[in-house]
């Protein structure tokens, strides 16, 4: 069987690496005055979510017990991989578990623990046959179209249009809200939809003000100097990027502070094209700008792009 050197290095060669049941984490946590809150997949910890045999099955092997149900859980799945996060004990009394019980997703708690978070949709408009009730089904498509960015105020509302729009009756509204926060809960645990108490601040780039930060650069450079092996690159939404490139350093080390247009381009052309004798200037100058308006915007995608006010170009 092969498997990456970073797996075999970080997974089955650390200095420290003693493999326990989940249970037996619990108990060391404990000793250490922490509490286990849930896994970053959500899947591991919401145990409502499953079907009712299965949830059943879990309560009766493991009554009010969290912990020993998923412990339970990673026996029936044959779980070998968690990524929890835990929490001083101190603040063990904040826990809860009623946004993944579907009994109590349209409760005012977890209803007002929802409002609270900024969403943002990963699945497209062919995934939306899966939602029965109508008005949800428009709702999503809505938000689809409108990027896949949203707060519940902005849901509830297309929820509203669509409702007034099909003539519906006031009866069908409330049954439709809560439809339609079960879904979102729904797919907040299984990954369908990302949930963020404050969204990533994506800043566009600025002639003359705008820069990467050296932190950003020499974290690249780890990567295009052979790091690869061990770490990937992300974006501002820790999704991993796979193509991080000498092109990417080259820009981020040449806009290491605001500088104009018409610098960055003289300087990738003198980085990148100038040796290039079968080439025009003229020639080299275009594809030195492509080059700049293209790492520009990816800069941005990357969420790699800070900007300073007031500062003169160079």
């Amino acid at each position: 069987m092969q498997k990456d050197d970073y797996y075999v290095g970080h997974d089955h060669l650390e200095p420290h690496n003693d493999p326990c049941y989940f249970y037996q984490f619990n108990d060391h946590l404990k000793a250490h005055n922490l509490t286990y809150v849930c896994d970053a997949d959500l899947t591991l910890s919401m145990v409502r979510t499953y079907d009712d045999s299965i949830a059943d099955k879990l309560e009766k092997l493991a009554p009010n017990s969290q912990a020993d149900q998923e412990q339970y859980l990673d026996f029936m799945l044959d779980t070998t991989f968690r990524k929890s996060i835990i929490c001083k004990e101190s603040a063990a009394k904040d826990i809860s578990y009623d946004v993944a019980n579907p009994d109590n997703v349209n409760t005012v708690p977890v209803r007002t623990i929802v409002n609270s978070f900024v969403f943002q949709i990963l699945f497209d408009e062919e995934a939306l046959e899966m939602f029965e009730n109508e008005l949800v089904r428009d709702t999503f498509k809505a938000l689809i179209k409108d990027g896949g960015t949203f707060n519940m105020i902005e849901a509830l509302a297309i929820l509203k249009a669509a409702h007034d729009t099909a003539n519906a009756s006031e009866d069908d509204l409330e049954p439709a809200v809560c439809s339609l926060y079960k879904a979102i809960v729904e797919h907040m645990i299984r990954g369908g939809i990302r949930f963020y108490k404050t969204f990533p601040d994506k800043q566009e780039y600025m002639e003359g003000l705008s820069y990467v930060p050296a932190r950003f650069t020499n974290f690249v450079k780890a990567i295009a100097d052979g790091g690869s092996e061990y770490i990937y690159g992300a974006n501002m939404f820790n999704d991993a990027i796979g193509d991080i490139s000498e092109e990417d350093l080259l820009f981020m080390e040449l806009l290491n502070k605001p500088k104009a247009k018409s610098t960055m381009i003289k300087k990738i052309k003198d980085s990148l094209f100038s040796a290039d004798k079968a080439q025009t200037g003229k020639h080299q100058n275009a594809m030195a700008e492509a080059f700049y308006n293209e790492l520009t915007k990816r800069m941005e995608q990357l969420g790699f792009i800070r900007s300073k006010k007031n500062n003169g170009l160079s």
